[in-house]
């Protein structure tokens, strides 16, 4: 099934699971080593596309705020990548579809950045997290921490030049440039993209 077919009648990014974690491991081999933490093992996964991969520096910090707390917050969502992006942006400007009452445009969230958490507790989160430099979205968008520190502003532009490289590697009839910037060319491409992944 493709993407555009996936996303009228579904209401989780579930579905999503192999083409997610297919562009995930593309862009996870691009990056340096230090780049990256995979924090699965200080949280609870709480979803089948739940990619528990951070930047450095936010990782530390929300490390540091669990290990403040004394316990494992409920991971929904870390990183996301381009079709999990675009599945949230498009529940939300289809009437507010799946419960989904805020989401930025694909290419601009800081999911896509590496620098967000949603946690299924967020309630329980909210102090501990503002010490390590979280900040709390609030009642807008409840589950969303953002991490206000040092970052790679690029990052997000490596995860869409792993969408990019993907495509090309198995459309070579129909190549698009690898340039990281989300456009229409990319989001045609991404529609057409098979939900299970190439």
């Amino acid at each position: 099934m493709l993407l555009r077919d996936y996303l009228p009648t579904n209401c989780d990014t579930s579905g999503l699971a192999g083409l997610a974690k297919q562009i995930a491991t593309t862009l996870l081999a691009n990056l340096p080593p230090d780049k990256v933490i995979d924090i699965s093992s200080n949280v609870v996964i709480a979803g089948s596309t739940t990619l528990p991969y951070l930047q450095k520096e936010a990782a530390e910090a929300l490390i540091a705020a669990i290990n403040e707390q004394g316990q494992a917050p409920r991971l929904v969502h870390a990183v996301r990548v381009l079709p999990q992006q675009y599945a949230v942006y498009y529940w939300y400007t289809h009437g507010k579809k799946c419960g989904v009452v805020l989401a930025a445009s694909p290419g601009t969230s800081p999911h896509e950045r590496a620098i967000a958490v949603d946690f299924e507790n967020h309630a329980d989160w909210i102090d501990v997290l503002k010490k390590h430099n979280w900040i709390w979205r609030g009642h807008a968008d409840p589950p969303h921490f953002n991490y206000h520190g040092g970052s790679d502003p690029d990052f997000g532009h490596t995860g869409i030049k792993a969408f990019q490289k993907l495509w090309n590697q198995h459309n070579p009839n129909d190549q698009i440039g690898e340039d990281g910037s989300y456009g229409d060319e990319t989001r045609k491409r991404l529609e057409a993209s098979p939900i299970e992944g190439f």
